[in-house]
């Protein structure tokens, strides 16, 4: 049984150990169109695969207080760059609902992080009209909508409780032979958690490059996962393909082969710049863009 620190892992991180469940044949390069993906699992083709991505997940990256520390000494963030709650009903394809349920998970945590208690609300309603959307309200506890109310003042209980609704959304999901929805979702949080942080650095202060390091250090697994989940997905939905498009040039810069004629540059993932990082913060501004649009 997870420990109860353990179990608070931060939303955009605890998922991803159900990316693997889409992975059935983990040793192949799997290739569409003209992109290339690779990642080795390998080491997790066992019976044992959610124990070992458990601990590659847990053991690696920060536990949600950790991370919640780090971004708190960072200042608040501008509650005007989150989405706003009110377009969640004008998501209409499942894809765009998908997306936009990560999207607004990460916001939902945001909000609770900094204690803003009314804007929780508004986005457990969002989140409510998507899980309906989607068809996940009978894989839902009602009681755990409650326990966001009640748990509002409790700001660890309540990252908690939003990160046991995002797993039990992602694990139906997959349970439900709809996996690229629940990749869909993690690619959504994902991104608007870079979108928050980036938005909270400032790459032209040196003082600064230490955040830079940070962020993209502790954010590459779980898009690297991501990745490699989105190409090894047993059948490859042109949604997915479309998504790996839009995502391609975070992913060469964060070093894997993608599209061609993509030109080498000497400020990558192992050698993060300013010049890097505007360039990544650059992509994930117009990335989420993207997602959130209606």
């Amino acid at each position: 049984m997870m420990s109860k620190q353990r179990s608070l892992i931060f939303l955009l991180i605890g998922a991803s150990m159900f990316l693997i469940q889409a992975c059935n044949t983990c040793n192949r390069p799997a290739k569409v169109e003209n992109l290339t993906i690779e990642i080795d699992f390998s080491e997790l083709s066992s019976d044992s695969i959610y124990l070992k991505m458990g601990q590659k997940v847990l053991y690696t990256l920060p536990t949600p207080i950790e991370a919640s520390m780090l971004i708190k000494n960072w200042g608040v963030p501008n509650r005007a760059i989150l989405n706003d709650p009110a377009n969640a009903s004008a998501y209409m394809t499942k894809k765009k609902m998908a997306l936009n349920f990560g999207v607004y998970i990460t916001d939902m945590t945001t909000a609770g992080l900094y204690e803003q208690t009314q804007q929780v609300l508004r986005y457990k309603q969002a989140v409510m009209q998507l899980i309906e959307g989607l068809g996940l309200k009978s894989a839902i506890d009602p009681k755990i909508m409650q326990q966001i109310e009640d748990n509002m003042n409790n700001r660890n209980e309540l990252l908690s409780i939003i990160s046991e609704l995002y797993g039990t959304c992602t694990e139906f999901l997959s349970d439900d032979d709809r996996d690229f929805y629940a990749l869909a979702m993690l690619a959504g949080g994902w991104v608007e958690g870079m979108f928050i942080a980036t938005h909270m650095i400032d790459e032209t202060q040196s003082s600064d490059l230490e955040k830079m390091k940070n962020l993209v250090n502790e954010n590459k697994l779980t898009f690297d996962l991501l990745w490699g989940a989105l190409g090894n997905l047993d059948v490859i939905p042109d949604e997915a393909v479309y998504l790996m498009l839009d995502m391609s040039y975070i992913a060469h810069l964060f070093g894997h082969q993608t599209l061609l004629g993509i030109p080498q540059n000497p400020d990558n993932i192992n050698n993060i710049t300013p010049k890097f990082f505007a360039d990544l913060k650059s992509h994930i501004h117009q990335l989420r863009q993207q997602f959130v649009k209606k």
